[in-house]
């Protein structure tokens, strides 16, 4: 939560943050990356990539209960709630990052590994270029995305 709204001013938990190392090459598209600044062929890194597992699996489990036309409020009495270290677990916390992010296919997938799959495919294209603050960018990044779940699929890496 407090990385989310250090680096994107959002002061709520998200699943996903990417940071690049290096910008789209200047007038080219999403995935036209810049020549890098160094000559080490055995060591290139798009970034860094933060994901909040703790939060993935809250979220999974919010999406199975509302697919299943359960309320938040009729949790199981066995079920401790999750919470995320070093955050709090109240209801400031629990805000959500509205922000457009994966295809909509991630709120039907309520198995955390998998999810976490898509977040990383997600990312990834964070890490080379797209975006989704737009809509056209939105637009460009959802079918990308598709486009590799898919590619993952048919090569059986992915569900």
């Amino acid at each position: 939560r407090q990385t989310n709204l250090d680096t994107r001013g959002i002061d709520g938990p998200t699943d996903i943050l990417s940071f690049p190392f290096q910008d789209v090459a200047v007038g080219g598209e999403p995935g036209e990356l810049a020549e890098p600044e160094f000559d080490i062929e055995d060591y290139y890194s798009l970034g860094d990539m933060m994901l909040d597992v703790a939060y993935v699996m809250r979220r999974c489990e919010e999406d199975r209960r509302a697919a299943a036309g359960l309320g938040a409020d009729e949790d199981d009495k066995d079920t401790e709630p999750m919470s995320v270290e070093g955050s709090e677990n109240d209801a400031e916390s629990d805000n959500v990052d509205d922000d457009r992010g994966v295809s909509g296919a991630m709120s039907t997938v309520f198995d955390p590994e998998e999810r976490i799959h898509m977040l990383l495919v997600h990312g990834m294209l964070h890490l080379v270029g797209y975006d989704h603050i737009e809509d056209d960018d939105y637009d460009l990044m959802w079918r990308k995305e598709e486009e590799v779940l898919d590619l993952l699929r048919g090569k059986g890496l992915f569900r």
